[in-house]
């Protein structure tokens, strides 16, 4: 083991102040928890593909602590390390001493973006080899010279986008158009997407991945606004408000609507505030906490009004965030309050089910299933036999086992689009284990996770459907007569010719716009 992480009786107490990472003593106390035992080093992914020690928790931590003690600067070498973590937090799992490395992690991003505006979508470390790490450190100068353009997109990602329903309808839309108007097979086997992205941006090369993994978003086109209100079916136990997320429902709408479904079924009105917006996770996740404090504080006045017995979230990586608006919003003297009673009532949707006792009346799903344990769900919420039981209590359903079922898919949040190579060596590990179930079904509570092991099994040509937990119990339900679903199918749902031929006219537009300099450069040659 290295010498300075078992010596750590020689760093000296300073008591936080005003300064990096000092702001607030929990962050300070927290650091300081972790012994540097390396019982984390064995379940952290980054350090498994690298086998750099400053890639680890406790290195991650040490960095954080000479940081925090003024003995390192916040430079390009401690931005790379931060972002370099997919923040899976299976090192908090593996932890005798507790340390809440999640916590930590997102104070040391926060202190970034307040310190140095550094870029989240940096790319961090990406293959064992010291020649192709040092790669990774080279491109600083160029990356400060493109820095504008990076943070113009981050400010539209979560100043704009996210915090806006109309904005991500406007945006999803447009990719659905894309897809299902046959736009999308066109500019693929015309070669225009390899084009743009070789284009000398800040983005060159990393274009492909985010149109690859939204291959098919489903809902409608302008996704139809969940109802507000929706009856429980029989006699009523229970009202339940229930979060239907941002990036969730635009492209798993019928996963809110399956859930829904699913908890009226079981007694519970439920309640779908229009007014709620993004939970702010992604924000959090990536130093931009200011802004998720801020969708806290309006999620926590929406659903104060409607004394909702349970608060119910069907998405991981949200959920564990919502039950952590506590932490999040400690030093608010107006809200800590409020967020402690909001963060109590937060349930996971198996979580929820499982302990209520769901109905029995399903009908058979004849299925071959493998869970994947959604990191934010396992390590974040603690949530791991909940799901399991809601799959074995359906009949006809077969469980069968994934090795490393706790292991990171490389999703984590948009780190599968800012650090691509990172995430696709995580994915592979995936996915060798995933084909070797012979499952015909993944099933797994977190989108991020859906999309990218989706994008794995195309990519490897596998016959596999990746579901919600949620939607196996939606159809034994349905199959079992307890209620009809709606035939209508959102996601073949015809599109206004119209509004296809428009929005082709724009996108090739554009794409001609963006092609044209690249063509008379070579024209001129």
């Amino acid at each position: 083991m290295n010498r300075e992480y078992t010596q750590t009786s020689a760093v000296q107490f300073i008591p936080p102040k005003e300064g990096p990472l000092q702001r607030h003593t929990h962050t300070y106390d927290l650091m300081r928890q972790c012994i540097h035992c390396g019982f984390c080093l064995p379940t952290c992914p980054t350090y498994a593909v690298l086998g750099v020690e400053m890639d680890s928790p406790r290195g991650r931590i040490y960095q954080m602590q000479a940081v925090a003690d003024g003995k390192l600067d916040i430079s390009d070498d401690f931005i790379e390390h931060m972002y370099c973590c997919v923040g899976c937090r299976a090192c908090e799992t593996a932890c005798p001493s507790g340390v809440q490395f999640g916590k930590l992690i997102e104070a040391a991003r926060e202190q970034i973006q307040i310190t140095s505006n550094g870029v989240a979508a940096e790319e961090g470390p990406q293959a064992n080899e010291q020649t192709e790490y040092e790669e990774t450190i080279v491109p600083t100068a160029m990356r400060k010279q493109n820095n504008l353009l990076a943070n113009l997109l981050r400010q539209f990602f979560f100043g704009i986008m996210l915090p806006s329903r109309t904005v991500l309808s406007i945006v999803f839309g447009g990719l659905k158009v894309y897809q299902r108007s046959g736009l999308q097979k066109i500019v693929r086997r015309a070669g225009v997407l390899d084009a743009v992205n070789n284009l000398p941006t800040p983005f060159q090369g990393k274009l492909k991945l985010p149109e690859e993994l939204m291959d098919a978003a489903g809902g409608d086109i302008i996704t139809r606004p969940l109802a507000e209100v929706t009856p429980a079916i029989g006699i009523q136990r229970y009202r339940v408000g229930v979060i239907s997320g941002c990036i969730m429902d635009q492209v798993f709408h019928d996963i809110n609507e399956a859930t829904i479904r699913v908890l009226a079924a079981n007694g519970c009105e439920v309640i779908t505030p229009r007014q709620q917006g993004c939970c702010g996770a992604l924000h959090v996740h990536g130093g931009e906490a200011d802004k998720g404090r801020s969708l806290a504080r309006h999620n926590i006045d929406v659903f104060e009004h409607y004394n909702c017995d349970a608060i119910i979230i069907n998405s991981a990586g949200c959920g564990s965030t919502l039950k952590e608006y506590d932490h999040l919003l400690r030093d608010d003297p107006q809200y800590a309050k409020k967020a402690q009673d909001f963060s109590a009532r937060v349930k996971d949707i198996s979580e929820f089910l499982m302990s209520i006792e769901p109905i029995q009346q399903m009908g058979e799903v004849q299925q071959t299933v493998a869970y994947h344990d959604a990191c934010h769900l396992l390590h974040g919420q603690k949530i791991k036999q909940q799901p399991r039981q809601l799959l074995k209590s359906i009949p006809g359903i077969k469980i069968v086992d994934l090795a490393e079922s706790d292991w990171c898919c490389g999703s984590a949040g948009v780190y599968n689009i800012t650090n691509q190579k990172m995430a696709q060596e995580l994915l592979e590990r995936k996915m060798n284990n995933v084909e070797a179930t012979g499952a015909n079904i993944i099933a797994t509570g977190n989108p991020g996770c859906m999309m990218q092991i989706a994008m794995g099994a195309r990519q490897r040509g596998l016959q596999l459907e990746v579901m919600h937990p949620i939607q196996l119990l939606d159809t034994a339900y349905n199959q079992g007569g307890v209620y009809e679903q709606d035939n209508k199918d959102t996601v073949t749902k015809q599109t206004p010719k119209p509004v296809i031929a428009i929005a082709t006219g724009l996108i090739i537009a554009g794409a001609f716009l963006l092609l044209r300099p690249r063509y008379n450069r070579t024209k001129d040659k």
